[in-house]
């Protein structure tokens, strides 16, 4: 990594407060909040509160909101602003899909761990709809996803609003987000940043006696410690490295997820903390505090 490039990483962590918690590596699960994105919305929260929210153009100021957070995701994927839908959450997205293709038994793809990750053109997926979680890799807020449909559906999904389910705040703060991601941090080097980060961490992990790693996704490393359980080697690597992870959703491996905003220093942190790990047992192991509040 050259001089310019840790400048840029080290000026951009200042504006994502969360990392300062810990060695981030649960994107997967939500990413860091952008302080900018924060600030929006709270700004947008305190206005409501001043002036109510029956003012005169909230309908229009929310379409607006609306427009600018579907194109920024749009540019994102290559696509057309008309394509996505904005919804609360990607089960949501996944449940519109169902209904505008049920008839047709059109193909969807649930593309969460993908979008923001590595680059990703939605109409070379090979699927009909793409839903995709935007509280991950793109740092929008909770609860924010979108649905994107192929131009061949739109007589399909006449009538689907462009937004369901989002507050105006969400809205505003996911735009700011994507914005964020694609005119400040720059989506090329984010993505060439995590990719390299996410194989360096692979072979380094795999490098480990003891250590099992399941067939990696983009930006995801799933893998499990011979002689401990899932849940006390999260429990360890919390305490040992102030690793922020979790377990994969069915409780059968831990899964560490890479984000540009991490760095060389923290990966090779969290790789050691795996290394004692595997060179230990839950009972032999030293004991360390835990990360605060964890």
């Amino acid at each position: 990594m050259t001089t310019a490039d840790d400048a840029k990483v080290l000026r951009l962590r200042d504006l994502l407060p969360a990392l300062s918690a810990g060695i981030y590596l649960d994107t997967a699960t939500f990413g860091p909040l952008p302080a900018e994105t924060a600030v929006a919305m709270r700004e947008a929260d305190d206005w409501e509160l001043k002036v109510g929210r029956a003012t005169v153009g909230r309908d229009e100021d929310m379409e607006q909101r609306v427009e600018e957070a579907r194109a920024v995701l749009a540019a994102l994927l290559v696509a057309d602003p008309s394509e996505i839908v904005l919804t609360a959450g990607v089960d949501a997205a996944l449940a519109l899909a169902g209904r505008i293709g049920d008839r047709d038994h059109r193909s969807v793809v649930d593309a969460s761990l993908t979008v923001g990750a590595v680059p990703t053109q939605a109409s070379a997926m090979g699927a009909d709809f793409l839903a995709f979680a935007c509280d991950k890799w793109l740092l929008g807020p909770e609860q924010t996803a979108a649905l994107w449909i192929a131009p061949g559906l739109g007589s399909s999904a006449l009538g689907v609003a462009p937004s369901s389910g989002l507050s105006r705040t969400a809205v505003l703060g996911l735009a700011r987000s994507v914005g964020w991601l694609e005119m400040y941090v720059g989506l090329e080097w984010a993505y060439a940043r995590t990719e390299r980060l996410a194989a360096g961490l692979f072979e380094s992990l795999q490098a480990i006696p003891g250590v099992r790693l399941a067939r990696p996704q983009p930006a995801v490393l799933t893998f499990s410690v011979d002689n401990w359980t899932v849940e006390d080697t999260v429990d360890e690597l919390r305490r040992r490295a102030f690793a922020i992870v979790s377990m994969t959703p069915d409780g059968s491996a831990i899964r560490a997820s890479v984000g540009w905003f991490n760095t060389e220093s923290e990966i090779d942190t969290f790789v050691g903390a795996v290394r004692e790990i595997a060179a230990s047992t839950p009972d032999s192991i030293p004991r360390r505090l835990p990360l605060l509040g964890q």
